[in-house]
């Protein structure tokens, strides 16, 4: 029972308090909601000695202290002027809402009792589980709470400090985790995606982008259509590689072609080139009707350069599938002499013969 409450008016109570004497820790405990502020508090207050059975407790809290005064004694007390007045167990004056007093009665000293209703309510020195969902507004613009010394840079279970969204950090690539800088300032290169697309069987064309990559395969092909769209101010790298025996026979003799446009154009290529074989050094500088990329069966590595005003393809070729070639080593360059005619289909590789392998072609601008 609040003593205090039944002698002040209605409209001037201001929190609502509830007492109660805790057997287990023989300890008084207090909770109070004050109704100004709508803050629910709760505080202890441990007994010298334990009170004798069936006796009430009576207790003058302190709001502004935090200091209980707890007698087995009634506390004399009168109320004026908005002031508490106690003259016994102790002599003080306090604001009448600064101040609880409250009677303990026998049936309140149930420690059962007590702890299901500081259930209620969060203890500041004893583990709960807080069921309820609370909302932080502090009063004014802030954090909406802070740690202190012990509790800074600790991870808790399941709410790791390393986690956003739920995901790790790390260095090492690893599905489900957010990259992490290494000691350069790079990352490490696993987490790059990979950019290669697979155009084998491609019925249309494939805008590469700068850095990604193609792959072509074939079988027993004589024409490969790249379906690669290209653009005046593009470079690329392509390598071509034959997968057919290696070996002096099976080749005809003859050039690999790349066809701009997926066409011909009579006449308008120079092909410059120095080569090796069995039979001595070679060179020559003749007129064709598309770029030369390679002879007979062929491993191709070489750079394409598309502007509208100047196309090129430069490079080198090992050759095989000749009796003089096993192997041979060729370095051209391919100029289609045409300042005018855009090209926008990086075009179609043929072949002198049925071949089998692969083309990677890499946009490097």
């Amino acid at each position: 029972m609040d003593l205090l409450q039944k002698d002040v008016p209605i409209l001037a109570k201001i929190y609502e308090a509830k007492c109660f004497y805790d057997s287990q820790n023989n300890r008084i405990a207090l909770y109070y909601k004050n109704h100004v502020t709508a803050r629910t508090l709760i505080d202890f207050y441990n007994l010298p000695t334990t009170p004798p059975p069936n006796s009430s407790l009576y207790v003058i809290y302190d709001l502004q202290t935090g200091t209980f005064n707890v007698s087995t004694d009634p506390p004399t007390y009168t109320v004026s002027n908005s002031k508490v007045h106690v003259t016994s167990p102790i002599n003080a004056e306090y604001d009448m809402d600064k101040v609880i007093i409250y009677k303990v009665s026998w049936y309140e000293i149930d420690s059962d009792y007590i702890l299901t209703q500081l259930d209620t309510f969060v203890r500041k020195q004893q583990a709960d589980i807080i069921t309820a969902t609370h909302v932080f507004n502090p009063t004014q613009p802030g954090p909406a709470f802070q740690l202190g010394p012990n509790a800074q840079n600790q991870l808790i279970r399941y709410l790791n400090a390393d986690k956003v969204d739920g995901f790790d950090a790390s260095q090492t690539p690893a599905p489900n985790t957010i990259p992490v800088a290494l000691p350069t300032g790079k990352l490490d290169i696993g987490w790059l995606p990979d950019r290669r697309v697979d155009l084998t069987g491609a019925t249309s064309d494939y805008n590469l982008q700068v850095g990604e990559e193609a792959i072509i395969r074939f079988t027993n092909a004589t024409s490969v259509p790249l379906r690669i769209a290209t653009q005046s101010g593009t470079y690329y790298e392509m390598h071509l590689v034959c997968s057919n025996a290696g070996r002096t026979t099976g080749a005809v003799e003859g050039p690999i072609s790349l066809n701009p446009n997926n066409r011909t154009y009579s006449n308008a290529f120079v092909f410059s080139w120095i080569s090796r074989n069995f039979s001595g050094l070679y060179s020559n500088y003749e007129t064709r009707s598309a770029f030369i990329c390679g002879w007979a069966f062929s491993n191709s590595t070489f750079y394409i350069t598309n502007y509208t005003q100047y196309k090129n393809l430069k490079g080198f070729y090992e050759i095989y599938g000749r009796s003089n070639y096993f192997p041979a080593i060729t370095v051209f360059s391919t100029d289609w002499r045409d300042t005018t005619t855009p090209w926008t289909s990086l075009g179609t590789i043929t072949f002198p013969q049925q071949t089998s392998g692969y083309i990677l072609v890499r946009r490097l601008v």
